[in-house]
C-alpha cells in the first residue's frame, strides 16, 4: 500500500494527496533528497527543495537527477490528484 493510500484508503486522488500533506508524513524520496510536497489541487502539485551538498556531482554542481525527481514528484502527484 502507497503512503497516500495508508493516509487516505477509499479517497479519490486528491483527497488521499491532501490527506498526506496534512498528516506531515513525508515519502522516503523527500526525506533522501531532503526537498518537501507543499501544495496541491486538481491537476497541479508544488514540490520544493533546496540541494545541499547531498545533491552535487562529482564536478560540484547539482545532479540534474536532483530536478528530474522534483519533476516526477510534482507530474506523479498531479495526475494522481485527477483520480476518481
Amino acid at each position: 500500500m502507497s503512503l497516500a493510500q495508508e493516509v487516505g484508503n477509499g479517497l479519490d486522488g486528491l483527497s488521499q494527496l491532501c490527506a498526506l500533506l496534512a498528516s506531515g508524513r513525508k515519502p522516503g524520496i523527500l526525506e533522501s533528497l531532503n526537498f518537501d510536497f507543499a501544495e496541491v489541487k486538481e491537476g497541479w502539485a508544488l514540490f520544493v527543495g533546496t540541494p545541499g551538498e547531498h545533491a552535487y556531482n562529482p564536478i560540484g554542481t547539482v545532479h540534474g537527477g536532483y530536478a528530474a525527481t522534483l519533476l516526477d514528484s510534482a507530474c506523479g502527484c498531479a495526475v494522481h490528484s485527477l483520480l476518481c
